[in-house]
């Protein structure tokens, strides 16, 4: 199933653009094409580990799953990016090369599909997005459009390396502390590819299918929904928006996603507390980082 994969190849990505995280290429966890993944992004810097607030129905995020609490996320790298930027630059003046031009607007914001919050994890949830752009991602997931700064030849030059100063911003920022969590990663994936052994979640996909076949469409589950919906094409055709249409309908009348989620939430908590303190240090160094980050961006370098 293509779209039980790699969740983590987006945000790993991201990170590594940044020099910030190391992830590595994995497929140790379920797939969201970037397409079908949920972004997240702020304009402003959100308050650390801020969560949805819960919701009765099907829509949004019914509750953020426990280690959202642990993973390093786009959004919360899209905190860190501006300190990175400046400290770049820093030493970039240094060796007498142009700084990289910063575009800090909230117009020019630039988010990234997320692939850990459970607004897409289980196929789309929200209404309005469904029955407007069927499984495509609503354009203002993505935040603004304006490209980002280009880089000359000697930026790239001086920035790349073991003693470029994308290392040397990483050496001062994080150092040898842990900014990203594999436990944490793992335990996402984990949970995932557990839940859908899980006879509870068996027994609702089953009972989701059957809605979907009583509306004429054949699918095992939403996952396979989601999967064979044309995401390449720049809007949803009329046959993939009453798909999706469906697919809501169902997921709001078999109870799936809650479901879902109430399994993922049991395996994730046993889970995590096997590996509590391994955890809680890697959230204490990635809160001391992010700590310092903002001070750089208070400062303005």
């Amino acid at each position: 199933m293509r779209y039980v994969k790699n969740i983590f190849t987006t945000a790993c990505a991201a990170a590594t653009l940044l020099a910030l995280s190391s992830c590595a290429a994995s497929g140790d966890s379920p797939d969201h094409d970037p397409q079908g993944s949920a972004p997240t992004g702020h304009a402003q810097r959100p308050p650390h580990g801020g969560h949805a607030q819960p919701s009765l129905d099907v829509e949004a995020n019914p509750l953020p799953l426990p280690v959202q609490k642990y993973l390093l996320t786009p959004s919360k790298i899209s905190e860190i990016r501006p300190a990175t930027t400046i400290l770049v630059n820093a030493c970039l003046r240094q060796r007498n090369v142009p700084p990289i031009k910063q575009t800090t607007s909230a117009a020019s914001h630039q988010s990234y599909p997320d692939p850990y919050e459970v607004g897409r994890r289980y196929g789309p949830i929200v209404k309005a997005d469904i029955l407007t752009y069927g499984y495509h991602l609503p354009p203002a997931w993505f935040g603004g459009t304006t490209a980002p700064p280009k880089i000359s030849a000697q930026q790239e030059a001086a920035m790349n390396g073991p003693s470029g100063c994308l290392a040397v911003a990483r050496r001062e920022l994080i150092g040898n502390r842990s900014l990203d969590s594999p436990v944490a990663r793992q335990i996402s994936s984990k949970s995932f590819m557990e839940s859908l052994k899980d006879p509870k979640v068996k027994a609702v996909t089953a009972d989701w299918s059957a809605c979907m076949a009583k509306k004429g469409y054949s699918y095992t589950g939403p996952l396979q929904a989601l999967s064979k919906a044309d995401l390449r094409s720049s809007k949803p055709s009329a046959r993939e928006l009453r798909i999706a249409a469906a697919d809501y309908s169902c997921k709001a009348s078999t109870n799936l996603i809650s479901t879902w989620q109430k399994v993922e939430i049991k395996i994730q908590n046993k889970e995590i507390a096997k590996h509590l303190s391994v955890l809680e240090k890697a959230n204490a160094q990635r809160a001391q980082i992010m700590a310092e980050a903002d001070k750089i961006i208070d400062q303005g370098g």
